[in-house]
């Protein structure tokens, strides 16, 4: 475990981080948890605190929690001590010791300790085991899970007369002003048409963002009037489409909802068309987190298509169990798939083939379309 410090004038506080690894020896004995149980990492000092992360069970999911350790009880808690305040990054770590891309998870600044939760975390750490060993993050049944903890530590205020307090600097306001200047349209120098939809947006927001849109804009091609017609893109997509480019984060709607993966699916579509590569790999990640039986075709199309190769080989990866593969080659999904990327079956023939249970059906597909 590494410790960084750096002490800020303007926010009044000490910023000590903390790097955890935690191992889970026996990734598939979290299926036996119940609720409420966990495996523990060892405790880690960070900010005069200590602090674990824990692995929960969670339905169908596992969960992964940055656990304040030790709390002081209400009663005797003095009540100059205030309670911790910290942010912290969780990912998986990869064979090569560096974080996979495949699950990474940031939070914002948060409060531990009463009267606030002692724990705070994310869902969605639950993958299929060749997945993970595909992406390298799985050695054996062992799972490494890396924290990095953000905690700051705030100087109590003096009780000298005439001492001052500065003041705590606000957590960042700008994607939120940002997002209203979309949402009020003040200033807005552009309409975009979609499908009998108008956007209104700002030319140098939509430059700075994409290179598309940018030559589009202020190029020697660009046209002068100030309405785009945009075409092979629903409204809702657009309109996600402008909330990245504004706060450079997911729209809250592509986690709602039983249509996450397709929605995420034609963003990313989207998000390659316009030149954005940053929204592009996340609608990547989030759709490697949303894989099964009736989506791993599309998704695989998809990625081929756009050249996403990382969650082609997720998709791969999945398909490679034989009870998944009988499902998959029998469907009306992968017969679309034969003939809209032949080149990529007949590359995979073999990974396709292991699978006994699917082979004869792949081989008399692959000949009807190749």
């Amino acid at each position: 475990m590494s410790l960084h410090r750096r002490a800020t004038a303007r926010d009044g506080a000490t910023r000590r981080r903390p790097k955890h690894d935690f191992e889970v020896s026996g990734y598939s004995r979290l299926k036996a948890l119940g609720v409420g149980q966990f495996v523990s990492s060892a405790t880690f000092t960070a900010g005069g605190r200590d602090w674990a992360v824990r692995a929960y069970r969670n339905m169908r999911t596992a969960s992964a929690y940055v656990s304040l350790a030790g709390i002081p009880v209400p009663a005797t808690t003095p009540a100059t001590a205030a309670m911790p305040k910290a942010k912290y990054t969780l990912s998986l770590v990869g064979r090569d010791g560096r974080p996979s891309r495949l699950w990474r998870a940031r939070s914002p600044i948060r409060t531990y300790g009463w009267p606030q939760p002692t724990s705070w975390g994310i869902n969605d750490l639950w993958y299929p085991k060749p997945l993970l060993r595909l992406s390298g993050c799985l050695a054996g049944d062992r799972l490494k899970i890396r924290c990095e903890l953000t905690v700051f530590v705030f100087t109590a205020p003096s009780t000298t007369k005439g001492a001052t307090t500065p003041a705590l600097a606000p957590p960042p306001e700008l994607h939120g002003h940002l997002e209203r200047a979309l949402g009020d349209g003040r200033g807005a120098d552009v309409t975009f048409h979609v499908a009998g939809t108008a956007f209104r947006a700002h030319r140098v927001m939509l430059a700075a963002r994409s290179p598309v849109f940018d030559a589009e804009l202020f190029g020697p091609m660009a046209k002068k009037d100030d309405v785009v017609e945009i075409a092979d893109v629903e409204p809702a997509i657009f309109e996600m489409l402008l909330h990245f480019v504004y706060t450079d984060t997911l729209p809250p709607a592509i986690f709602d909802g039983d249509s996450t993966a397709a929605a995420a699916q034609h963003l990313l579509v989207a998000a390659d068309r316009y030149g954005m590569e940053r929204l592009k790999i996340m609608c990547a990640e989030k759709l490697c987190r949303s894989i099964d039986v009736s989506t791993v075709t599309t998704t695989l199309a998809l990625a081929d298509q756009h050249h996403c190769q990382e969650l082609k080989e997720a998709c791969l990866a999945f398909m490679s169990s034989p009870k998944v593969l009988r499902v998959v080659v029998a469907s009306d999904e992968f017969k679309h798939l034969m003939a809209s990327c032949p080149q990529l079956v007949s590359d995979n023939r073999r990974l396709f083939g292991s699978a006994s249970a699917g082979t004869d059906i792949l081989a008399k597909n692959v000949a009807i379309y190749h």
